[in-house]
């Protein structure tokens, strides 16, 4: 039987997060935003929950770390893009 592995936990919830980035660069709504996040949060916890079945311990870990993980690391991205672009802003 093939054990998990964490990266591929983590590979697999970072393909969800970018498929919500993308939907967000594609889609400037608010609305869409929301449910994106919502269902990509939902899409992790299940990913988790299915590998956790599936005697994938590690597998199952790497997707619940990657519900914290991603968006987290989303979030200190667009801080740190803002920051800069405020920094390099001609208009201070």
């Amino acid at each position: 039987m093939r054990r998990g592995h964490l990266s591929h936990g983590l590979g697999q919830t970072a393909a969800i997060w970018l498929a919500v980035v993308l939907l967000a660069l594609l889609v400037p709504r608010a609305a869409v935003l929301w449910s994106g996040i919502g269902a990509a949060l939902l899409a992790s916890v299940l990913l988790g929950k299915w590998h956790a079945r599936r005697q994938r311990a590690d597998t199952a870990v790497g997707a619940f770390t990657g519900v914290v993980l991603w968006p987290a690391l989303i979030g200190v991205a667009i801080i740190a893009i803002n920051a800069v672009s405020a920094s390099l802003s001609p208009y201070e």
